[in-house]
Parts: structure tokens; C-alpha cells; sequence
């Protein structure tokens, strides 16, 4: 649906739905592995968000349902378009099929805005915005969001990457440091090519480099985002410079299970070994979960996770960041008793309220859901 005048404009609502179609409008190919796929609604809506938060998106693809999180590019100072920019992973199952895929025309639906790590929930009065990799997208999204709303901001922008080819979103970043006298920005290749002929830094991250580039640092509020080994190298940098790590804040997601594939490895094997493979595994009991809507009944083990369990029995649920951290996957509990190893994702009231998140949940005796 096209918008054909400003008096419709000025009347579209606002985005309010949990699950929304929406329509490619437009492919930008930003390196040789990332794309910007640009979305408008099918019915005309303004996309109302906070800057760093994400959206889900469900497919299927060759007949297995896939959730995935990605985190929202564009600003909500730009709200008639949505833009995702999205890596192609090697030996992915989403992110390849989407590049190879998702044209203009093409439709998803998607599910959201989700996510505590914003620039509106979190007060800064100078920031340092640091990343690596494809996390830039929730930084790039609050660095427009700032240079459309607050230009005098004080903002730091720190992006490391592996080579000059590798850098997202390169000629607007430079349009930013050019156009907005507040702010700084530097890109650190970590292994440029020979030739390349980066004149920039070179380097990996280090208390040294860290120190150098912004030496108010501890003046500043600051967000991350990147591979988990960066962020921790990070966080490391940060206690040594005597950094309040109360004024720290990062994302990080698990697309494709990768945690818990590198958990089944760790332990020595497949996850779907039996308990007597290892018997040096402790005991995992079986409990009965209710669902009180449908009447469904299944057992579950005391390691397994809640929601993996639900899916495999095919109860449709919400998913988004599969971490804790988004709270798309929560469901009231009725009675029994559950172990959360992250529940950021719920609200105090939610958790007064009985309400547990399914992905990061195991049971640890008989439970009832309202589901």
C-alpha cells in the first residue's frame, strides 16, 4: 500500500502489534557478506521503537521452523521504514536463505520491538559506543537516532574490524563524523590486507589502545556489542582502567543455538546422548508439565531446556533472542517450581506475577502452565 498524499501521512498509526507483515522495499549490499534489507508495513504504520532494541522473524525452511533475533539498524527518528542488516554466517541455516532470498517484494513477519539494552532506557550525558563485527547495528541505530534528535551529544564511536573490506556501513559513518560536530568516531582494522593501504589503526583491543583513544573514559556512559570473546576482552580492559561497570551495557544473542552446541561440546558429545553415556553425569529427573489451556501433558527432564521442550511438542510460542534477554517466550506459570538462569527480559511485575521465560527455564519439579 502506497502513501499517496500528507494528509495519510500525518494519520498512519503507530506500530502497536506484536506480529507485524511487512514488505522488502529495498536490498543494500554493504559488504561482500552483509545486506541491509529496508521494510515498510503492508498496511501503513510508523515503527515505534527505542534505539538498540531488535525484532524476531520465524521462517520455515525446508520444512524446520527457524527463530531468529536481529537487532533494528535504522533509527525511530526514521520511523516509516525498518531496516535489518544482517551477516551472512557461514554454515548458517537463517541468514544465508535470507540473503539468497528476501528481495524486493518479498514478505516476512515479524515480532516486536523487544530489549532492555536502548539508548532511552539507559541515561548517558557522553557516551562510547564500541563494537565489532555486525554488532555495529544497535550502535548505528542510536548513533542516527542521536545525530537526528541531539547532535550536541557527545558520542564516542569505536568499530573494530577484521579488514577494510569488512566495514558496515562506511561511507555514512564518515557522513556522521563529517555532519555531526559531537561526533568522534574511529574504525580499528584488526587485519587489514597488504593492499588495503589503511592509513587508519591497526590493532586488537587492549587497556593501552582503549586508554588512548578515549581518555575520559570513565566519564562516559557505555554501550557494546559483538562477538561474546570481544565483549569480555572488553569488560577486562574496562576493570583494569578502575571503570564503574555499573555504567556498562551490552547485547549479545545465541542465533542458531550456537551456546548450546558449544556446550554439547564441551561435555563431550551429541546433547541428545542418553543419561547413562556419561556416569559421571549427574542424575536428571523426570517431571510432568501441564498445559492447563489445551490440556497437553508431557514429561520433561530436569536438564533440558523449557522451551526446546515445548517446540518439540509442537506448542506454537514466541521466541525471540532465545537468551533471557528479549522476555518473547514468556509464559504465566501456574504451579511447580522452575530454575531461570536469565530473566533480564522480565519486568518486576511480571515475575511477581508467577511468569517465567521458557528459553532460559529448566523444570525442576511437576509444573502447570497457562498455556
Amino acid at each position: 500500500m502506497s502513501i499517496k498524499n500528507l494528509e495519510q501521512l500525518m494519520t498512519i498509526p503507530q506500530w502497536s502489534t506484536k506480529k507485524t507483515p511487512v514488505i522488502c522495499v529495498n536490498v543494500i549490499q554493504e559488504t561482500h557478506n552483509v545486506k541491509t534489507f529496508q521494510f515498510r508495513a503492508n498496511s501503513p504504520q510508523l515503527f515505534t521503537f527505542k534505539a538498540g532494541q531488535f525484532i524476531g522473524i520465524q521462517l520455515e525452511i525446508n520444512g524446520e521452523r527457524h527463530n531468529r533475533s536481529y537487532t533494528i539498524a535504522s533509527s525511530p527518528s526514521r520511523p516509516h521504514l525498518l531496516e535489518l542488516t544482517i551477516k551472512k554466517e557461514q554454515g548458517g541455516a537463517v541468514s544465508p536463505w535470507l540473503h539468497e532470498n528476501i528481495l524486493v517484494g518479498s514478505e516476512l513477519e515479524v515480532r516486536g520491538p523487544a530489549g532492555r539494552f536502548n539508548n532511552l532506557d539507559i541515561e548517558s550525558d557522553k557516551v562510547l559506543l564500541i563494537s565489532a563485527g555486525s554488532g555495529i547495528t544497535p550502535m548505528m541505530s542510536m548513533a542516527r537516532f542521536w545525530s537526528d534528535v541531539e547532535p550536541s551529544k557527545d558520542v564516542r564511536f569505536l568499530n573494530w574490524v577484521r579488514s577494510v573490506e569488512d566495514i558496515i556501513f562506511r561511507r555514512e559513518l564518515s557522513l556522521l563524523d563529517f555532519k555531526t560536530p559531537a561526533f568522534e568516531l574511529d574504525v580499528i582494522c584488526t587485519q587489514p590486507g597488504l593492499s588495503e593501504n589503511w592509513l587508519g589503526r591497526r590493532g586488537r583491543i587492549n587497556t593501552t589502545v582503549l586508554k588512548d583513544m578515549v581518555d575520559d573514559i570513565n566519564d562516559r556512559e557505555i554501550f557494546c556489542c559483538g562477538p561474546e570473546g570481544f565483549m569480555e576482552q572488553v569488560k577486562i580492559c574496562l576493570e583494569a582502567l578502575d571503570f564503574d561497570i555499573s555504567h556498562y551495557h551490552d547485547e549479545s544473542f545465541d542465533p542458531g543455538g550456537k551456546k548450546k552446541a558449544k556446550l554439547a561440546e564441551v561435555k563431550g558429545g551429541s546433547a541428545q546422548n542418553s543419561p547413562q553415556t556419561n556416569p559421571n553425569e549427574p542424575i536428571r529427573n523426570i517431571y510432568q508439565v501441564k498445559l492447563i489451556k489445551s490440556g497437553q501433558q508431557f514429561e520433561i527432564r530436569s536438564d533440558e531446556i523449557l522451551l526446546d521442550k515445548l517446540e518439540a511438542q509442537g506448542v506454537l510460542i514466541d521466541t525471540g533472542c532465545r537468551a533471557g534477554n528479549c522476555g518473547a517466550c514468556r509464559v504465566h506459570k501456574i504451579s511447580g517450581r522452575t530454575e531461570t538462569q536469565n530473566e533480564t527480559g522480565l519486568l518486576r511485575e511480571d515475575r511477581q506475577r508467577g511468569d517465567i521465560l521458557t528459553c532460559t527455564t529448566h523444570v525442576k519439579s511437576d509444573i502447570e502452565l497457562e498455556l
